[in-house]
């Protein structure tokens, strides 16, 4: 279950008890190549393709070649745009008169909400034709089988082209019209897709291309490689099965949908509230108890949830309520078992009984939570089976860079082995600590590892706290401006902010960028790219950062400008580089910053700014390069290596090369001092080990509950607790609690069944990249155009049209890598530096 239309970094934050990632999409499964929530997203590579030149008379819309601009101008007015929103409109509008709108989103057919439904029905008529096309080629000559493979992959942009768009656009429109429309557009196309996938008829021309010798052996590498991800995509979906055997198929896939709903919909503790004495509050805010007290005073439970959904801290006692003499009353209060309240109680209060309590009932799952996620294993289970699958980690991890279940397993226990020595020395840190504060309990436990955590680091965080005003360095405005000229140094790419035109943007906060190549040749800079940065917090909009791809990058063949399949390619902005003709990317970046400067520019935190620097990796990704097809396009690639870009800049956002290229100060312009930065990190980075260690426990639940097979589950059943407690009587740092079941709130295992790992692979071949390449960002290797162009060459212009494994080999110079293997797995969690612990917000 990959991501398509939707990649984008993974934050992550702390919580009580074990680490969770905060999912950007919501993937699905068992869709051929051309379904955008499959994992590949937009950007390029180097390609093998016998398209001839441009055609003269081609009526596509082109984006010139810009010669001249100034450099400095257009740096300046970056920081301009994004620091002072009172005056983005006289920038925004355009002062030239405009026969009228080129449509939202620079597409000329979307100039109101109906237009995007017609726009998805002009598109489908067009994606027919395709289709016809395609299925003509079952009785058709060698000759035309050739094209097959590119009326394939042009089908597949074709759906894309609405669905990808449809599904930004009912994200992030503040219009419910338009939401709705696109809502409608996104279900119109989709059905259609469901109908494709069901298709034994283009299955089989599929299987004629391949079994063609002829044929087969004419393909271009990048069609050979869309031609072989099609062929499994079809198969994991049932086609050429026999039909009882495939409608089985796609009945268990109906139930497999259904139960991932009712699982997502479902998770909660047993119990949300305990009622506890209140005098085991002690350590609590005094705001909150009082609040609390308030509440249960009032008799009013409603209250508690509204208030315990705004934030924990109490800005000043209400006036209305109960009397003082019913306060004084209140001997018992009910707390929650998840949320802020229950995180501040596991840092703060002084009662290891309660912090117990609190920990154990936030981790119960109820029973039907419990059987959804059983019955849902099964099905998978039984999936795979039929797919010619052991287990379904089997099955899912065939096309990926680990390929086997037994790979990623040695690779997590070789991670593990090397993370769990610094791990238990942070515990014994903590348990000295509670051996001074509690004699005589020498048992440290899970309940014990955050209030402790809390206690460390009051006791050693510094006494002057300068670290504080970090964010005064960090205007987002400069930030952006850090980063066009990071890309600058690295790539010879820069930001340049242009103005919109009415009806093209979708609220005024979001900014236009052109992204400037300077590979243009001799007549100057080359727009290689379009961003549309929507990064201001807004009522109805998402709060996760995402990467959306709304148009990818690959090549317009000559054909295509003839033969009338679909007209609606001449509205799309293309670039023409090397005698070929591409598709411009065009991507939006999401953010949900909020201001907390009144009177000035957004600032933020240092962990805002690592995570816009984690979505410029996905949309460098996006830009950086030309594929010639669609399904190997930028960050549809495998889906354990599409973290790899955005995980790598990561690295960059604290090195001290990098910050000084723009980390000043919003009102003085003096530059960041280097122990803000040092202070900050230093914080960040304790119990980093305990961090990464708990992620790599929830990968080996993750594939030790999706690693059975018929023969290892008991009479038709599987006992989901039975292995998550397997999982933690062998790799838990604390004593296991037998009695809770929280597997049934461990929300990834929908989206990333078997694939948890994929981050902490991402994580580790980052760091090993980022030592060995950029030399650890010493002696300038953080911004050293060769290393950027070794990483772009080897990694970010090929997306998913070169195994990853040979991007490794070739970017580490370690060509016996290449095939990949349990070897390459193991010399990852092996060789990887203390950068793969990261900073697991």
């Amino acid at each position: 279950m990959l991501r398509r239309r939707l990649v984008a970094g993974l934050a992550s934050r702390r919580t009580n008890g074990p680490i969770y990632f905060t999912s950007r999409s919501c993937p699905s499964h068992c869709i051929p190549r051309w379904d955008s929530s499959s994992v590949r997203t937009a950007t390029s590579t180097t390609h093998e393709s016998t398209s001839q030149p441009l055609h003269p008379t081609s009526q596509l819309s082109e984006f010139p070649t810009v010669i001249g601009g100034s450099v400095e101008a257009d740096d300046r007015l970056l920081r301009t745009v994004f620091d002072r929103p009172a005056s983005a409109p006289d920038f925004l509008s355009s002062s030239e008169a405009t026969s009228g709108s080129p449509g939202l989103l620079m597409n000329s057919k979307l100039q109101s909400a109906k237009s995007i439904v017609q726009f998805a029905n002009d598109t489908l008529l067009s994606a027919r034709n395709v289709t016809d096309r395609i299925l003509s080629l079952q009785t058709s000559s060698e000759q035309n089988l050739r094209g097959a493979i590119r009326l394939f992959d042009r089908l597949s942009d074709m759906l894309c082209r609405v669905i990808d768009l449809a599904e930004f656009i009912r994200t992030v429109h503040p219009d419910p019209e338009y939401i709705a429309a696109a809502e409608y557009a996104h279900s119109h196309m989709m059905s259609y897709m469901i109908e494709l996938n069901s298709s034994n008829e283009l299955y089989h021309v599929l299987r004629r291309v391949m079994n063609t010798p002829s044929v087969a052996s004419s393909l271009s590498k990048e069609e050979n490689i869309v031609a072989k991800l099609l062929l499994y995509d079809f198969e994991k979906s049932g086609a050429g099965l026999d039909k009882t055997v495939r409608d089985e198929v796609m009945s268990l896939q109906h139930d497999i949908s259904s139960l991932s709903r009712d699982f997502m919909t479902g998770i909660s503790p047993a119990h949300n509230t305990v009622e506890v004495d209140i005098r085991d509050l002690y350590g609590l805010d005094p705001m909150v108890v009082s609040e609390l007290r308030r509440v249960t005073a009032a008799k009013n439970d409603s209250s508690i949830f509204r208030y315990l959904r705004r934030s924990p801290s109490v800005s000043r006692q209400r006036s209305d309520g109960p009397s003082k003499e019913a306060l004084d009353a209140v001997k018992t209060v009910t707390l929650p078992t998840t949320g802020p309240i229950a995180r501040m109680v596991a840092l703060s209060v002084r009662s290891s009984a309660l912090r117990k309590q609190l920990y154990i009932e936030g981790r119960r799952s109820n029973a039907r939570q419990v059987d959804i996620l059983e019955n849902l294993l099964m099905a998978r289970m039984r999936v795979a089976n039929m797919m010619g699958s052991s287990s379904y980690a089997e099955y899912q991890l065939a096309d990926k860079m680990a390929r086997t279940p037994e790979s990623v397993k040695n690779f997590l226990d070789h991670l593990a082995a090397k993370t769990r020595p610094g791990a238990q020395q942070e515990i014994e840190l903590l348990k000295n600590l509670k051996s001074k504060s509690e004699p005589g309990d020498d048992e440290f436990s899970a309940w014990d590892r955050d209030y402790y955590v809390s206690q460390y680091t009051d006791l050693t965080k510094p006494k002057v706290k300068s670290y504080d005003f970090l964010s005064s360095y960090f205007s987002l405005g400069v930030v952006m401006q850090g980063l066009s000229r990071l890309f600058t140094k690295l790539y010879g790419i820069r930001f340049v902010p242009r103005e919109t035109a009415p009806g093209e943007i979708w609220h005024k906060d979001v900014r236009k960028l052109d992204i400037m190549s300077d590979n243009g040749g001799t007549f100057g800079e080359q727009r290689v790219g379009v961003m549309y940065c929507d990064l201001f917090a807004r009522h109805g909009k998402p709060r996760s950062p995402a990467h959306y791809t709304i148009r990818c990058s690959r090549e317009i063949f000559r054909e295509e400008f003839h033969d009338g399949l679909d007209p609606g390619n001449r509205d799309i902005p293309t670039l023409v580089t090397a005698g070929r003709v591409y598709q411009v990317p065009t991507i939006g970046l999401v953010c949900d910053f909020v201001s907390k400067n009144e009177h000035g520019p957004t600032l933020l935190s240092f962990g805002e700014v690592e995570t816009l620097f984690h979505e410029m990796g996905h949309a460098m990704h996006s830009m950086l390069g030309r594929t010639a097809m669609h399904n190997i396009s930028g960050t549809r690639c495998a889906t354990d290596f599409v973290e790899l870009p955005s995980v790598m800049m990561e690295h960059f956002a604290s090195n001290p090369d990098v910050l000084a290229l723009f980390a000043r100060h919003y009102e003085t312009d003096r530059p960041l001092p280097p122990q803000l930065i040092e202070a900050s990190l230093a914080e960040r980075a304790t119990f980093r080990y305990n961090d990464t260690y708990t992620q790599i426990e929830m990968s080996l639940l993750d594939q030790a509950l999706h690693s059975i097979t018929p023969s290892s589950s008991s009479c038709g059943r599987i006992d989901s607790s039975a292995i998550y407690y397997a999982v933690e009587k062998q790799y838990s740092l604390f004593p296991p609690v037998q009695d809770a079941n929280w597997q049934g709130m461990f929300g990834h295992l929908v989206g990333y069944g078997a694939v948890y790992y994929a981050y902490l692979l991402d994580r580790a071949i980052a760091s090993l990249v980022w030592d060995r390449v950029f030399q650890g960002g010493k002696e300038g290797g953080a911004v050293s155009r060769e290393a950027g162009e070794r990483f772009k060459n080897e990694v970010l212009v090929w997306g998913g049209g070169r195994d990853p494994w040979e991007c490794f080999a070739g970017v580490l110079d370690r060509g016996e890598f290449s095939s990949g293997g349990e070897r390459a797995m193991e010399f990852v969690a092996m060789g990887a530096g203390e950068q793969v612990l990261g900073n697991w917000r």
